[in-house]
């Protein structure tokens, strides 16, 4: 890849990023993302060496030229697997800490007919959301306000699952100690090897944020409501600061 970053205008840096997030949540293969962002680096700095705009190189607006360039692109569906399964994984993994917390792993007809659906639907979700992010130019607050909504639509469908299966469903399996301990020590050893595989630390630091503040909490001498209500402000909180955190990093970088 030729380095032009340091040489690049902001605007032009912002267009390359929103393009590969574009593309990428659009479900193209990453080597061809990145084959046409080093070809666009070059264009784009040869550009600005006659003083010209994204527009002129592109032949029209940035978010025009994404949706074209990506019609033209074909779907990564055997590499969009592998990000499924992980997520599927991790939204398995975080199941069964949750569990754990709450009095005992047990599972029901229906959570294990719902998680992965609700897990297929998140992604698609996530999926839109960040082709809008990348395709509009929006301000630090509207974007760390998204995220924390992702964030927060996550939780509420899965903690929905659990109250559903809860009223309208009986035990279909359910773990002794041992089982309890084993599973937990899976869910956690799948949390870390995603956030290896991933190179983020997104797949911790997350499950500490919904989990930590319950736990601790539970140690203290407050009422069950006082409880529930602190530890879900405590991980609100955190994860919009973490989510701040992450876009404002990726900005600077």
């Amino acid at each position: 890849m030729l380095d032009v970053n340091k040489t690049l205008s902001k605007e032009s840096q912002n267009f390359l990023e929103d393009l590969r997030l574009y593309l990428f949540s659009s479900g193209k293969k990453t080597d061809a993302i990145e084959d046409i962002i080093e070809e666009l680096e070059v264009h784009l700095f040869e550009a600005e060496r006659d003083e010209k705009s994204v527009e002129h190189i592109i032949g029209r607006s940035p978010k025009e030229y994404m949706k074209l360039l990506s019609d033209e692109m074909s779907v990564d569906f055997k590499g969009w697997l592998k990000y499924i399964l992980m997520i599927l994984f991790g939204a398995f993994s975080y199941w069964i800490i949750a569990k754990a917390i709450h009095g005992g792993i047990e599972f029901s007809l229906w959570e294990i007919i719902g998680y992965p659906f609700a897990g297929i639907l998140l992604i698609l979700v996530y999926m839109i959301t960040f082709r809008y992010m990348a395709s509009h130019k929006l301000p630090m607050v509207k974007q760390s306000v998204l995220v924390f909504a992702l964030g927060m639509i996550s939780i509420a469908l899965f903690v929905g699952l659990i109250i559903f299966s809860g009223f309208y469903s009986t035990t279909f399996i359910k773990l002794e100690n041992t089982g309890n301990i084993v599973a937990v020590i899976l869910a956690i050893s799948i949390l870390i090897l995603i956030s290896l595989w991933s190179k983020s630390w997104v797949s911790i630091i997350i499950p500490i944020l919904l989990f930590a503040p319950e736990v601790l909490l539970k140690q203290t001498h407050y009422q069950g409501n006082v409880k529930l209500i602190l530890s879900s402000l405590i991980t609100m909180l955190g994860i919009l600061l973490y989510c701040g955190y992450t876009i404002r990093k990726t900005k600077s970088d």
